[in-house]
């Protein structure tokens, strides 16, 4: 699912999408997709460091350290090479971009994909902050979950407050972190039904509830398709621009368990090896696929070989520069997790 998310984007930013589908894009699909699984992924790190009994800030202080290993070199060693190479005139304004505030006060011209990391970088301060305090006060997994249901409304609420009061457009609410906290919530919710190994998981794990999501979220998408062609009047739709932010990542999620269970031996045929090594390496590149795809794209060569080039720039960074970095992070932490 990751691999398949930045094949969205990248074809998205190579002008490959869906006709007629405006703001949204296969890009901000793939967006989509990324949110729900970082809430999977983080949510389960997060509820077995909390098993493990440390202390509140111990707790907090391992998981962030782990999490600025793997996010904060790379951003800024893009941001430091943006800055002398490419655009220096933001001079001092690149402040907003270290901190991640350029969403909600500069704009993102300078490092236009990190939109999505400031939304992800917001949710790790805030979420492990937030299931610590909820599992301490609340005490029992049926309030734990609760709690989690509870601030997925209290998002929606606030965010139809934001766009009637002020009639925000869709773009005004799509990079707005404290109004996208439930995409990646929704995510953290999976994943806690999975580590308490409550039942309900295992039933989500069969392929009907696969095929439910996935029916759902094509629907969805002709939905938002509908409205953005041969007119589009999205900034005139409420729901899209309210609880729409809700409907599409919850699509996404009922596929998640599904996915999950898949099992892959790449050793039955040369194909499929090929295939499996494929997706490894792509999901394993995701990152800096991520970060330096737009560089490259903006050198104006044809897709495929832009593409080729990303890969390969993307490689040589993650060998040289993230997997040291992470090497050592797991050395000084003995916690290993992408």
């Amino acid at each position: 699912m990751r691999a398949f998310s930045i094949w969205l984007v990248i074809l998205q930013h190579g002008g490959i999408g869906i006709p007629g589908l405006v703001q949204l894009k296969i890009g901000g699909i793939g967006v989509e997709i990324f949110f729900v699984l970082s809430g999977f992924l983080i949510g389960g790190i997060i509820f077995r460091d909390i098993d493990k009994g440390n202390s509140f800030a111990q707790t907090l202080k391992s998981f962030w350290i782990r999490r600025w290993f793997r996010i904060l070199p790379l951003y800024y060693a893009v941001l430091l090479f943006t800055f002398i190479f490419i655009n220096h005139s933001i001079g001092w304004n690149i402040l907003y971009y270290v901190f991640f505030l350029q969403n909600n006060f500069y704009g993102i011209s300078f490092c236009n994909v990190s939109w999505s990391l400031v939304i992800e970088e917001w949710f790790y301060l805030f979420t492990p902050v937030f299931l610590l305090l909820a599992t301490r006060v609340l005490k029992t997994d049926k309030k734990v979950f609760m709690s989690m249901i509870l601030f997925i409304v209290f998002v929606n609420i606030i965010r139809l407050i934001y766009v009637v009061h002020g009639n925000v457009p869709y773009s005004g609410v799509n990079s707005n972190f404290p109004f996208r906290f439930d995409s990646l919530f929704i995510g953290v919710i999976l994943s806690f039904v999975n580590h308490k190994k409550w039942k309900v998981f295992e039933v989500m794990c069969s392929k009907k509830y696969f095929a439910l999501g996935f029916v759902l979220f094509i629907t969805y998408l002709f939905c938002f398709w509908s409205l953005s062609y041969p007119v589009n009047s999205i900034d005139s739709n409420l729901f899209i621009r309210t609880l729409g932010f809700f409907i599409l990542p919850f699509t996404i999620s009922l596929m998640v368990p599904f996915m999950s269970t898949i099992k892959i031996n790449p050793d039955k045929n040369l194909l499929l090896k090929g295939v499996f090594w494929f997706i490894s390496t792509t999901s394993i590149l995701t990152y800096s696929i991520y970060l330096t795809h737009s560089f490259v794209y903006d050198l104006k060569i044809n897709l495929p070989a832009s593409i080729a080039m990303t890969y390969l720039i993307s490689w040589l960074i993650y060998t040289f520069f993230e997997k040291p970095i992470l090497n050592y992070r797991n050395k000084i932490t003995g916690y290993k997790y992408i």
